[in-house]
């Protein structure tokens, strides 16, 4: 794997960051994108830790042109054999009272930027095969939660858009997964009524 990139989008989650420095410590150079500067920063010295290369971008993934702009300074470093889609937000909302700013900001990240970022990744995967894509969802891509609407909403459409992305390519020799964890100790999962009675009982 020497030589081959792995491109984290949403690096600056501790799941995000966590992948990072596994693929790192098998011999992948890593490219990290995220909004926080410093969580980007601090996933990239784990990298490094774990005896890989990193370099980092902090952009907004709902930005198209921003997006475009990262993905050619990744390539113009080489191919890119793996990409990881990490990048989420989450909000309490029922479905009679969630706002409409709520919806369109979880459907544009979570969902909307997923989709356009997977059309700009997926010529180079293509390129590079055998390659991999693969969605971080959620229990939410699968199954419905109370007070929890617009999340489950852009979950399910990103199980959505992995099974398409998969039928589209599978004779091309990317392999596309969605893994959809439990509760997490991390990121949404601390924000759970496990997260903040039980968080022994969430995955680490």
């Amino acid at each position: 794997m020497a030589g081959r990139q792995a491109l984290i989008v949403g690096a600056s989650s501790d799941i995000g960051a966590a992948i990072a420095a596994d693929l790192a410590g098998v011999g992948y150079d890593v490219a990290l994108w995220g909004r926080d500067v410093g969580r980007l920063r601090a996933s990239a010295d784990g990298c490094r830790a774990a005896g890989g290369h990193a370099t980092y971008v902090s952009l907004d993934v709902t930005d198209v042109a921003a997006a475009r702009l990262a993905l050619r300074e990744v390539l113009s470093r080489g191919g890119l054999s793996v990409v990881v889609w990490a990048a989420g937000v989450f909000d309490w909302a029922s479905a009679d009272e969630a706002e409409a700013d709520t919806w369109r900001t979880l459907l544009d990240v979570n969902l909307t930027a997923a989709a356009v970022v997977t059309t700009q990744v997926l010529p180079a995967l293509v390129e590079a095969a055998p390659s991999a894509l693969v969605y971080i969802g959620s229990g939410a891509s699968r199954q419905a939660f109370a007070n929890n609407a617009a999340y489950v909403a852009s979950k399910h459409g990103l199980a959505g858009l992995a099974g398409a992305t998969f039928l589209d390519v599978r004779d091309r020799d990317v392999k596309v997964s969605l893994v959809s964890p439990g509760l997490v100790s991390a990121g949404a999962g601390l924000l759970s009524e496990a997260g903040r009675h039980r968080p022994q009982d969430l995955l680490t």
